[in-house]
């Protein structure tokens, strides 16, 4: 090359440089950037092809976002990637993050023959590296043989460095306005929540008393004089609006926190919503109770349990764990529709739903209740393959106290064969006191779980059938005043909280 081509080539390079280096500092876009760059590079060195990879999500592979001419056009086409680490220049630079040079591609071992550039005979492989922080690599080729000199090798090394502070300024910023989109998004459901919370709890005082006034006009109204189809269709529609209220206002109010059996809050649940018989709970070894509202928890499961019913789940799962020292991981999976990848930014819309006819706020409300107890809420779900939700919440850290016992008596405990009875059991039998499970004797006391597989109202008809009335306290997770007032009908005026300490044991008697 004379002195004359050399000067030139020199010129070229520098304007080159020139130009990369305004953009960098002026585009944001990576869309623009990237096949900008690669076609200066290509135009300025005559180079045959040059193109930019970075890594995706995973970590694992080097994804291609912008390639020149129309092989690049091609592979960008095809999702071109390469493995990390892989017999590639690209995964090679990357790994090791350091540029590899083949000046004779049939001699390099790392060289991979790519069908779309059958004419490379030299490449260059520039790892894009900002601090400690590799982003992926840019590949440069050219037909001939020890194609790059000294001053090129230089030369496209600053184009990269320049290029990876300027495509980790473009992610930053992408997930600053990520960021501020959730914000604003927030705000907005937030909003929308404050502005609907007064007409819905209104709406919620209105539609109580229309629970108790269904029940007089079926026992009260002549036969024949009534139709019964018109009695469920508004009890159907008053307990529709009180489903509405309570998922609104209840993730809202002050929470009544206290140390709670995880895995007992989702079978409670699953009985509710009527998914126990699809449900498999499993609760690793030495995980802690959790500190929550059990109200608002046993709430949010519900949401979640019945998202999964509706979108035909034929199996879940609940995995129960401990979360580094101060918290309990709770994760639902299951095996049905999935969550179509356009609809995932806007799940957690309040009464967004992908199904016709349903209210939408299963997700919000389970959203509200894990931020308002300091924890967490995450959802992966692939079209046709199912949903994983998992609720960080905080681990109960408060000493148990001893159970002090105020006399020994017999206590008929009815309730499923679950942990929680056996807990019941034990702390009961070690206070000194005679546990029945089964009805026969007469006993000073009994506690009822108000969630089981035996219907409530049967159970409630026996114990009045045996003058059991007065004697009986029905244990809840989620009092609620409907269900209160439906008690108080059949003549059963005490509920309290299910206890899940010794201490809240003492409490019952």
């Amino acid at each position: 090359m004379t002195e004359t081509a050399k000067t030139a080539r020199r010129a070229r390079l520098l304007e080159a440089a020139s130009q990369v280096g305004k953009q960098v500092t002026s585009i944001l876009n990576l869309e623009e950037l990237l096949p900008q760059t690669v076609d200066i590079i290509c135009e300025a060195y005559d180079f045959y092809y040059a193109g930019v990879f970075l890594i995706d999500e995973s970590g694992r592979r080097a994804v291609l976002r912008a390639g020149h001419g129309e092989a690049g056009k091609a592979m960008l086409a095809a999702a071109y990637k390469l493995e990390i680490g892989s017999h590639s220049m690209i995964g090679w630079a990357i790994d090791h993050r350091k540029a590899r040079i083949a000046l004779d591609v049939d001699a390099d071992a790392e060289h991979f023959r790519n069908p779309y550039l059958p004419k490379t005979r030299s490449e260059m492989a520039l790892p894009l590296v900002v601090g400690d922080k590799v982003l992926g690599a840019v590949t440069v080729q050219s037909e001939q043989e020890r194609a790059f000199s000294d001053e090129d090798i230089l030369t496209l090394q600053t184009m990269a460095d320049q290029l990876a502070v300027a495509i980790n300024n473009a992610l930053l910023m992408r997930d600053l306005e990520h960021a501020n989109a959730e914000l604003l998004r927030a705000k907005t459901y937030e909003a929308l929540t404050a502005a609907t919370t007064q007409a819905i709890h209104w709406i919620g005082n209105k539609a109580l008393p229309m629970t108790t006034a269904i029940e007089r006009i079926r026992q009260d109204a002549p036969s024949g004089k009534i139709d019964p189809e018109d009695v469920d269709l508004l009890s159907e529609s008053v307990r529709l609006i009180l489903d509405v209220k309570e998922n609104l206002l209840g993730p809202i109010r002050e929470p009544k926190m206290r140390p709670a059996m995880a895995d007992d809050l989702i079978r409670a649940a699953a009985l509710q919503t009527g998914s126990a018989g699809k449900l498999n709970i499993l609760v690793s070894p030495a995980t802690p109770l959790i500190y929550a509202d059990s109200a608002q928890v046993i709430r949010a499961l519900g949401g979640l349990l019945k998202n999964a019913l509706e979108a035909h789940a034929k199996h879940i799962q609940a995995s129960i764990a401990p979360s580094g020292k101060e918290m309990v991981s709770i994760t639902i999976e299951d095996d049905g529709d999935g969550i179509a990848n356009d609809l995932k930014d806007k799940i957690w819309a309040v009464f967004f739903s992908t199904r016709p006819g349903h209210t939408g706020l299963g997700l919000p409300a389970a959203m509200l209740v894990a931020n308002q107890h300091q924890g967490s809420i995450a959802l992966t779900s692939i079209p046709r393959k199912g949903t994983s939700v998992e609720i960080l919440l905080p681990a109960a850290t408060r000493p148990e106290s001893g159970l002090i016992s105020s006399g020994k008596k017999t206590i008929l405990l009815l309730d499923d064969s679950d942990p929680w009875a056996d807990f019941a059991a034990q702390t009961l039998t070690a206070a000194g006191h005679t546990v029945l499970r089964e009805m026969g004797t007469i006993p000073d006391l009994v506690l009822v779980d108000e969630f089981q597989q035996i219907p409530l109202a049967d159970l409630l008809e026996k114990l009045a059938a045996a003058g059991l009335k007065e004697k009986t306290v029905l244990l809840s997770a989620a009092p609620s005043a409907e269900r209160m007032n439906q008690l108080t009908q059949k003549g059963f005026r005490r509920v309290a909280l299910k206890p899940y300490t010794q201490s809240e044991f003492h409490t019952l008697e």
